[in-house]
């Protein structure tokens, strides 16, 4: 296995039943932490939820026009989860790792209704360190999260970080609703002012290289997936390809240009005379979120794909698919990432959906088909087409007469 790494988080089948990793060193040299796809409830498949979360998480609206009139409610979506220890002896937390925020948040005993399933417990720990610099945050819709920063041990496979920063979650509203014990956030830290636990294990030399590297499963291959801090795995790449790394614009999230958006024979970049696109790399955003231009054209090139009222619903079953291109380089959405849940008369919920901003979010509908690099170091992403094993994917259409599809579409809308 071509690789440089101290650690890596695997992600776990869906259907798989998952315990602990052990803390012997396995023959290949690798420590292997399971990470979860969670398929808690349905709300965890639920586009439109899966929609407004990036949108609340953005400071964001559905449409210009909405930013200030509306507020938007959400109920977060987690899609992926991780099994991380903190403090001494180690409490487990599902975490989720998250390159769109740099924020370490976790949910606390001290928080009488907080969200989450095992919170942390700082009386519990020899190695926390009390801290008194308070912290919040707040969204538009009302819902809100805050208590203190505070420091603690963290440890992920053989890495052990010293003295990270942690937001602890002291107080929360109840609609700040989670399936996870917190977020893990891999942005860069000038987002929020703290350090991130990448930053942290560069700053305590614990990573022989300044990347950390992510693959998401595929429907199509039964989920899976690893997450690498210090190294990338070769192996993952499709065969004759290598890494397209681009310079990140701006250190704050992970923003990249994108050259060019092609659909079918429709190029974004002739049609509209505009290049680059900003984009932010976020793999805590399961959509691709973007300007109300760019959604329009990317469904102008899909037949018979429909807005219903404030969201997009398309054609479940297609062979368009979206190419992205990076430095020259086209990464390919396949139509079956591109659409969502099913709702009625054919049509599914969109895997695109439109945002107030003028940047696009580039989520895991994109990234679960590369493998992505995220360079600290050097300040740049790097893409390459993630190797797969084929396999068709049905969907699975009901049934029902064309009145009574139509009528459950708009009440589903």
């Amino acid at each position: 296995m071509k690789i440089t790494t101290l650690t890596s988080i695997s992600l776990a089948a869906v259907i798989a039943i998952v315990a602990k990793a052990d803390t012997a060193a396995p023959s290949d040299g690798l420590f292997r932490i399971p990470i979860i796809k969670s398929e808690i409830s349905q709300r965890a498949r639920d586009s439109r939820q899966s929609w407004y979360v990036t949108l609340r998480k953005y400071g964001l609206s559905r449409t210009k026009s909405e930013m200030e009139s509306q507020a938007v409610s959400a109920v977060p979506l987690i899609d992926y989860y991780g099994l991380v220890d903190i403090g001494t002896p180690p409490q487990t937390l599902k975490l989720q790792f998250d390159t769109g925020s740099s924020r370490f948040v976790i949910s606390t005993t001290e928080c009488p209704v907080c969200s989450g399933t095992a919170p942390f417990n700082r009386a519990l720990s020899s190695t926390f360190r009390a801290g008194v610099q308070p912290w919040n945050i707040r969204y538009g819709d009302g819902s809100f999260a805050k208590g203190v920063i505070a420091e603690d041990k963290v440890t992920l496979g053989n890495i052990n970080v010293q003295n990270q920063k942690l937001n602890l979650v002291q107080t929360e509203s109840v609609n700040f609703d989670d399936t996870v014990d917190g977020v893990m956030g891999l942005s860069f830290g000038a987002i929020s002012g703290s350090t991130t636990v990448f930053e942290s294990m560069l700053e305590q030399k614990l990573v022989d290289q300044g990347v950390f590297s992510f693959f998401f499963g595929k429907r199509a291959i039964n989920g899976g997936g690893e997450v690498i801090f210090g190294g990338v795995d070769m192996d993952r790449i499709e065969p004759g390809n290598v890494i397209t790394y681009t310079n990140v614009t701006e250190a704050t999230h992970w923003n990249i240009d994108v050259q060019d958006f092609i659909m079918n024979d429709g190029s974004f970049a002739k049609d509209k005379n505009t290049t680059p696109i900003r984009s932010i790399v976020d793999t805590g955003t399961t959509l691709l979120v973007g300007p109300e231009d760019w959604v329009r054209w990317y469904h102008s090139q899909i037949p018979k794909s429909r807005k219903f009222r404030k969201t997009w619903v398309v054609p479940c079953k297609g062979h368009s698919k979206l190419s992205v291109v990076i430095e020259g380089k086209a990464f390919t959405v396949p139509y079956e990432d591109l659409t969502r849940e099913y709702i009625g008369f054919g049509l599914c919920f969109s895997a695109v959906q439109t945002s107030s901003a003028d940047y696009l979010i580039l989520g895991d509908v994109f990234l679960k088909n590369n493998y992505v690099v995220f360079d600290q170091a050097e300040k740049r992403v790097g893409f390459a087409p993630l190797k797969t094993e084929a396999r068709e994917v049905t969907v699975t259409v009901d049934t029902e007469d064309e009145d009574a599809a139509s009528s459950r579409v708009q009440e589903e809308l």
